[in-house]
């Protein structure tokens, strides 16, 4: 079983309705939905794509925990 990587995300109320959420370390990886619930479980399948596309294509992840460190540092300032 491979082990999931859980990235920091943002979710915020969409314009059109519904929410968007998004995870700013995976460049576009991004969901839509009506629901909270909704958009988190969107997220999760789209996250879950990016990271096995980007492996397929031998790029490298950005560490989670210098990304996690990046925007402690954002919010302290």
């Amino acid at each position: 079983m491979m082990k999931r990587v859980k990235y920091p995300f943002v979710i915020y109320p969409s314009k059109e309705g519904g929410y968007v959420a998004e995870v700013p370390a995976l460049k576009g990886c991004l969901a839509q939905g009506e629901t909270l619930q909704e958009t988190l479980d969107e997220l999760s399948v789209v996250t879950e794509l990016w990271i096995e596309t980007a492996k397929n294509h031998g790029k490298k992840l950005p560490s989670v925990q210098r990304e996690i460190t990046r925007i402690k540092e954002r919010l302290a300032a």
